[in-house]
């Protein structure tokens, strides 16, 4: 899959789409030339034919731009001329001469840069944002004013003064309804929340088509790895929260019980149900796991061992020297239950024999290792969905393009799911130092804290490297580094914008903390709308600009309907 449509570029003026640039090659000697190459992100492949070339000939072929290809070239004899690594620019026509000097790729034709347009669209957005509050400090300064009271206040004080002319019963306004106010609620998971779902629309939508905002291959992280992650963590957070209140008020656990088992039925149907809209899906090739089949798992287990083991009111000296400790004394059950969880993913992931595979493989399979392991995509994960599964799995996963498996994998399968519940139950832990220390310097160094030694212990696990750790980072696999690395950076974001918007006040979170109001409203609306008009259309010219701006556009309109829903006070809630 290293180039599709080989002839396309044998036209002098070729219509090329997103991610693709022509490379013309020339072939001077006297000898029969082999071009090999492979995409660098494919970590132990083999290279693959390219092209064959006579003396004295000359080929054209399309060369992939979303990642840096290594390029070699060999003779009659097979051995190897010529080996580099270049990343390829959009829509670039490049030239290469084949000698025995091994001369390098060089422009023939250069194109314009193809992350102008996502620079551009900052830019707008950042000066729409700018302007935008410079009007709203200038109209509330210009409001509370000598000036602004001596104009507009005026008539209405002159009228206080000496009575209403004539008599006439004074003008009454119907207020609109008042919108529905937390006063105690906490803004800023409201607003991480809306830029969870707001990346996560826009992501769905497509990105622009630009690869940081695709999910990524295998190991590593992109935008897009981040969204879902993140929002999981804060699903935690606003749990502990919720439970808390009902504990403080005597609610009984049953009912606790019962709620928890609701929500999650609901979720993991809905997701079911999400999985067959607009696909010709038989009964039989039905995908059952899925991203809110994940939420309601997640949900059901963190938030059962939650109303389970959490106190309903902790005194203030209750552990005396070690009050230090309280956020995490208070809750030993439910930590031994975790490192339990996690124990068990750890031992299944290395210790399980997968046939034909062996033990602790945790690799796409296909062309990686030479393809010794060529359907072994995931490992121990893969393995026990597919035999768990069969056939309801998802049958596209993002490591096809590169490395060519063919085997079923699902991103959100069973074992996966052991991991995410730590993710969640890091945002519990989140929300339990909120309501066990009210100072809010305390609150933000342990949050910072936290977030430090656990993107830490994720950096160890992977040893810092994307493929040669113990345990690289991989949100296929929703590797334990993986999760200690997003949990850290949701730590570090959620502190930051608690100080910013709670505390500080120097932002109130706007248009963010709309989505983050109505975050299943809005997922299940977009999933549903993703291909229609007016959120999406086919373009006529398949570039970044044109995808992008669909994009941004398709999201732009959730978020003027997530503020509609929020001043008529709609709020959808499971």
């Amino acid at each position: 899959m290293l180039t599709e449509n080989k002839d396309k570029c044998a036209l002098p003026n070729p219509k090329l789409v997103f991610d693709e640039a022509c490379l013309d090659i020339y072939n001077e000697g006297n000898y029969r030339i082999n071009i090999t190459g492979q995409y660098n992100e494919c970590d132990g492949c083999r290279f693959q034919t390219l092209a064959r070339l006579e003396p004295h000939s000359n080929v054209s072929i399309v060369i992939n731009t979303k990642y840096s290809l290594t390029l070699n070239y060999t003779n009659f004899d097979n051995i190897s001329t010529c080996q580099f690594n270049k990343l390829f620019y959009e829509h670039y026509r490049y030239g290469w001469n084949l000698t025995e000097k091994c001369s390098p790729v060089y422009i023939k034709e250069p194109a314009d840069n193809a992350y102008l347009p996502i620079l551009s669209a900052f830019i707008i957005l950042f000066a729409f944002g700018t302007l935008w509050y410079m009007i709203k400090c200038i109209y509330k300064c210009a409001k509370n004013s000598e000036t602004w009271r001596r104009h507009f206040a005026c008539p209405s004080e002159l009228e206080n003064d000496l009575g209403s002319p004539g008599g006439v019963a004074p003008l009454v306004i119907e207020r609109p309804p008042p919108i529905r106010k937390h006063p105690h609620r906490v803004k800023s998971v409201d607003v991480f929340r809306g830029l969870c779902i707001m990346l996560m629309i826009f992501v769905n939508y497509g990105g622009g088509q630009y690869w940081f905002f695709q999910h990524s291959v295998w190991n590593g992280l992109t935008i897009a790895d981040l969204v879902f992650p993140w929002f999981l963590w804060l699903m935690g957070f606003s749990l502990t929260i919720s439970l808390n209140n009902k504990l403080r008020r005597a609610v009984p656990r049953r009912q606790l019980f019962m709620q928890i088992i609701r929500r999650s039925i609901i979720l993991m149907l809905l997701g079911i149900i999400l999985n067959s809209h607009g696909k010709t899906t038989t009964l039989l090739s039905l995908r059952f796991p899925g991203v809110l089949q994940r939420i309601g798992v997640t949900y059901l287990i963190v938030g059962l061992i939650e109303a389970t083991f959490a106190k309903r009111t902790v005194s203030v000296n209750e552990y005396g020297r070690l009050s230090f400790l309280q956020d995490i004394l208070v809750a030993i059950p439910q930590w031994i239950i975790m490192f339990v969880m996690i124990f068990v993913h750890t031992t299944i992931t290395f210790l399980l024999e997968v046939p034909g595979c062996g033990r602790g493989y945790l690799g796409p399979g296909g062309l990686h290792n030479l393809g010794h392991y060529a359907n072994c995509t995931g490992g121990a994960a893969g393995y026990i969905d597919r035999l768990v599964f069969g056939e309801h799995m998802y049958k596209k996963p993002t490591c096809q393009v590169v490395y060519e498996n063919v085997v079923y994998y699902d991103p959100e399968g069973i074992l996966g799911t052991l991991t995410s519940v730590l993710l969640v139950y890091l945002g519990v832990q989140a929300g339990r130092i909120l309501h066990t220390y009210s100072n809010v310097k305390t609150r933000v160094i342990r949050w910072v804290t936290w977030g430090i030694i656990t993107a830490l212990l994720g950096g160890i696990l992977c040893g810092f490297t994307k493929n040669h750790g113990v345990i690289p980072i991989n949100k296929n696999l929703w590797s334990l580094s993986f999760v200690l690395t997003i949990g850290g950076m949701a730590f570090a974001i959620h502190a930051f914008l608690f100080v910013m918007v709670d505390i500080l006040r120097k932002w109130g979170g706007r248009p963010l903390f709309y989505p983050g109001m109505n975050p299943i409203f809005l997922y299940v609306g977009h999933e549903l709308l993703r291909n229609t008009f007016p959120f999406a259309w086919t373009p006529i010219n398949k570039t970044h600009a044109a995808y992008l701006s669909m994009n941004l556009w398709g999201m732009g309109l959730w978020v003027v309907i997530s503020i509609f829903l929020y001043k008529q006070n709609v709020f959808l809630s499971i």
